[in-house]
């Protein structure tokens, strides 16, 4: 189950305190402290620099090293709400990476970075599946959805939606039923609760 566990190292005057390093001490920083999240986070904004700057291979390569390593951070990450954030963004940069490398004519890396879309769009909707907060268990679902949908592959994204639809229909099915077994026993209460 995912927990809303707290890290020291996750305290806001930490994060502000690093903030005045740069990129490659806080990187470090994490790294030594084995504070997977903070170390995913620095990935990602790595990985965003050299994807905003991806005129060449280079700079893709290197993006697409960063995200793996992010990959390997999270997967180290304890069973935490903010891991499934950051795996939804690990798996948006994913989409944006397919995209430089088709832009730059590289198919087969754009379909490797296509596959990997897949498998974490996939691996987010299944982990959403272990938190009891159905709004977030939804929304994640949803992300995913959204994100197969904008590489092209419109029936999984449809299966992802119905998925996170069927899940807030039973819940609210599950609501009304309650609601009426009360009323049932009492139908006093049945007044005051459908007014």
């Amino acid at each position: 189950m995912i927990s809303r566990e707290e890290n020291q190292n996750d305290r806001p005057d930490a994060a502000t305190e690093n903030r005045s390093e740069g990129w490659p001490q806080r990187l470090e920083r994490a790294r030594q402290e084995r504070n997977h999240r903070e170390l995913a986070r620095l990935l990602l904004d790595g990985a965003d620099a050299a994807m905003a700057e991806a005129e060449d291979d280079e700079a893709l390569e290197r993006a697409q090293w960063l995200l793996a390593r992010t990959q390997r951070s999270l997967d180290a990450c304890s069973a935490h709400l903010e891991c499934l954030a950051l795996l939804c963004d690990l798996m948006e940069r994913q989409c944006w990476l397919s995209r430089c490398w088709s832009r730059l004519g590289h198919p087969g890396q754009c379909h490797v970075a296509r596959e990997r879309v897949r498998d974490l769009a996939f691996d987010v909707a299944a982990r959403a599946t272990r938190t009891e907060d159905l709004g977030l268990r939804v929304s994640v679902t949803l992300r995913a959805a959204e994100v197969l949908e904008a590489m092209g592959d419109l029936a999984d994204a449809h299966v992802l939606r119905a998925r996170a639809f069927y899940k807030l229909g039973a819940s609210s099915l599950r609501e009304t039923s309650s609601r009426l077994t009360e009323a049932a026993s009492s139908p006093c209460c049945a007044a005051r609760s459908y007014q």
